[in-house]
């Protein structure tokens, strides 16, 4: 899978800025690999293309595509970025070599908050590998955030086999206004240039890793 190149900031042109220059320069950084002139609706009986992939839109929190009160939520989302992390083509000696990579420029602690798990929600489980799963409170039916047209920098967080032994980042369900949002979870402390490492699904798992 191609990625555009990316400018990483070195740690000595990053202590040498203010915190807000930092996470400025971060941002514009980690925008580039992002594009906004894409499609927003996903289609399950639409085949997805590598190409797709690459044309992922930005967003600051999910798509409820039959739901004004999720729209609102979106609309009055306050953060457009998260903050501390960085998106890294990963080096020849990595597991991942050529792919992205999600790391801290910014230590964490166990039981942050990094961000929400943003892209498309849809009903049923006809996701992507870039999907993760949820049901309402209820349990009456299945839902999905798919990452795969839509969603943010956590989509760039890989899974930890031949990487670490064991993940340092999980999901968690947080309801906001009656609706549930993917929030990622810091397991245990995490140190700047660390990566962050989700499990992936077991359905993945079994298919890649087999």
């Amino acid at each position: 899978m191609l990625y555009p190149n990316v400018y990483i900031l070195s740690s000595a042109l990053m202590a040498m800025l203010s915190p807000d220059k930092q996470q400025e320069e971060l941002n514009d950084a980690n925008s580039r690999f992002f594009l906004s002139t894409v499609p927003v609706s996903y289609s399950k009986n639409e085949k997805i293309t590598s190409e797709d992939i690459q044309k992922n839109k930005y967003i600051s929190t999910n798509t409820w595509p039959r739901s004004s009160q999720g729209r609102k939520i979106k609309k009055r989302s306050a953060r457009p970025f998260i903050h501390g992390v960085e998106i890294r083509i990963l080096e020849d000696t990595h597991p991942l070599s050529g792919q992205c990579g999600l790391f801290a420029i910014q230590p964490f602690e166990q039981f942050e908050i990094l961000g929400e798990y943003c892209g498309e929600v849809y009903e049923g489980d006809d996701g992507s590998e870039y999907a993760t799963y949820l049901e309402d409170r209820n349990k009456k039916y299945a839902l999905g955030v798919d990452a795969t047209r839509e969603g943010n920098e956590m989509r760039f967080a890989n899974h930890f086999t031949g990487i670490a032994d064991e993940p340092n980042i999980i999901m968690k369900i947080a309801y906001v206004e009656e609706l549930p949002r993917v929030m990622v979870v810091c397991k245990k402390d995490i140190a700047i240039g660390e990566e962050f490492l989700f499990k992936y699904s077991d359905g993945f798992v079994e298919e890649y890793f087999s």
